[in-house]
């Protein structure tokens, strides 16, 4: 497999073109998280001057924040997309279709106990700072979390869900193990400031 062309497609992105089909379809990835759907978009967002990866049938596209050049990026680039599909085998789809999320059951007494807690206490205490969260679901010992407001991208997020809503919840229903945030804080008004 190999990198057949390299396209200028405007100063800011380059089309990498294919010796073989990768997808059905094209996809456009703005994010990191949304690109976790696509092993190569995922590897790309890796990277901090990425700003959006369009996956097609038989290219990749990439689009660059303005502060790097791509002269520096080109060939890496070129080596990276090559690597990771002579890795591959066949046969390769990079836009799969996402996977349905498990149903959330919040009926539980459990999800019933932390419902309460995050309306009665946590989305009050957040309210403050201009935030909250929103119960997704209750999984075995786990609880999913999606945080909102001033809360999504704040860079004292992770402090937050970890040291402070976990304890509370573990306080509450002491089977729970872990409090998992699900929430895509790249989209926050104001990511990790």
């Amino acid at each position: 497999m190999s990198v057949t062309a390299i396209e200028k497609i405007d100063e800011e992105s380059r089309k990498f073109v294919l010796s073989m089909a990768i997808s059905s379809k094209e996809k456009v990835y703005t994010d990191s998280t949304e690109a976790l759907q696509s092993p190569v978009a995922s590897k790309i967002f890796g990277f901090p001057w990425t700003s959006q990866v369009t996956v097609g049938t038989d290219f990749v596209a990439i689009t660059k924040q303005d502060w790097v050049e791509w002269s520096v990026l080109e060939e890496p680039l070129q080596g990276l997309i090559a690597e990771h599909f002579a890795e591959q085998k066949a046969p390769i789809e990079e836009n799969p279709e996402p996977k349905a999320a498990p149903s959330a059951d919040l009926d539980s007494p459990e999800a019933k106990a932390i419902g309460q807690l995050i309306e009665e206490q946590i989305n009050p205490a957040l309210a403050a700072h201009s935030g909250f969260v929103v119960l997704h679901s209750v999984k075995d010992d786990k609880v999913f979390l999606e945080m909102g407001g001033g809360c999504q991208g704040c860079a004292m997020s992770y402090q937050t869900m970890k040291q402070g809503i976990e304890g509370a919840i573990k306080e509450v229903v002491p089977s729970i193990t872990e409090v998992i945030d699900v929430t895509n804080h790249d989209q926050g008004a104001n990511p990790f400031y």
